[in-house]
């Protein structure tokens, strides 16, 4: 994987709220934002500082993927998902920020039976984060977090885990990218920078969707609910709010519904099983 930049983790104390902007970039993690000019980021960035104190911060271990990225989500997202996704009229979006619930997987008979293919979504624009995840008839459960490039970045996940993401991406030439993760139930945490090329983010998402098995779509296994909370934007535009987005139902071939998105609120929505 090229244009990847990969830091120390902070060490074992490390406040960044009282940490120099010297320290903050040794370990690759986010300078403070101006609480005047960017009133957002700001009270994003103390809160995220404030709950991973004491967390311990991990170096990334990109593993190649093993299969590439399904495109199938996007061109029959009724199929393949469930969730929100919003479109900006008012300008790149440069952060989105969320948290999510992992769930527990019950196996869904169906096509030889071979494995359920699972995932929840996470996404600025062309980036993603997933938490991949598979149910054999025995139940047996895998679990691990990728990126867009169908990496996995070594922050260690299972199922009843809650995750946070905070994704950005610079509107420069290069297409910087930030991933900062972190799993709230172990408090472990990882940050990845690298320069992707793709162009300014106006469209933000979220949700669960399944994957192919034997070029088809998995059965979707069984999985009660999955809450996504926190949900947070920064646009140059308007405020910018996922849950104003649009929902989408997943179904089966023969029109019945798999999942539903429920909005709770202006920063959560669930998606339940059918």
């Amino acid at each position: 994987m090229t244009d990847v930049t990969i830091f120390p983790p902070a060490p074992a104390g490390f406040d960044a709220l009282t940490a120099s902007k010297t320290d903050l970039m040794r370990y690759g993690l986010p300078q403070r934002p101006d609480p005047r000019t960017q009133p957002v980021p700001a009270a994003l960035w103390e809160q995220r500082a404030r709950r991973y104190q004491g967390y311990e911060h991990l170096e990334p271990r990109l593993t190649p993927a093993t299969q590439p990225v399904d495109p199938t989500i996007a061109e029959l997202p009724e199929l393949m998902s469930c969730g929100f996704e919003l479109f900006s009229n008012g300008g790149p979006i440069t952060m989105f920020s969320g948290t999510w619930t992992v769930p527990n997987l019950n196996y869904t008979t169906g096509l030889g039976q071979l494995p359920n293919s699972y995932r929840t979504f996470f996404g600025l624009g062309f980036l993603d984060v997933h938490v991949s995840m598979s149910v054999d008839p025995a139940q047996n459960v895998t679990s691990a977090i990728t990126i867009h490039t169908g990496a996995q970045v070594g922050l260690p996940v299972r199922p009843g885990d809650t995750i946070s993401a905070t994704l950005c991406l610079l509107t420069n030439e290069t297409g910087t990218a930030h991933y900062f993760l972190a799993n709230q139930t172990t408090k472990q945490t990882v940050n990845v920078q690298m320069e992707t090329g793709f162009p300014p983010a106006v469209t933000i998402n979220a949700g669960v969707s399944r994957g192919l098995v034997a070029d088809r779509p998995s059965p979707l296994a069984k999985f009660g609910a999955v809450y996504f909370d926190e949900l947070s934007a920064s646009a140059s535009g308007p405020t910018v709010l996922l849950t104003n987005g649009t929902p989408t139902t997943m179904v089966d071939f023969d029109g019945t519904k798999l999942a539903t998105p429920v909005r709770l609120n202006d920063f959560a929505f669930k998606v339940i099983h059918e």
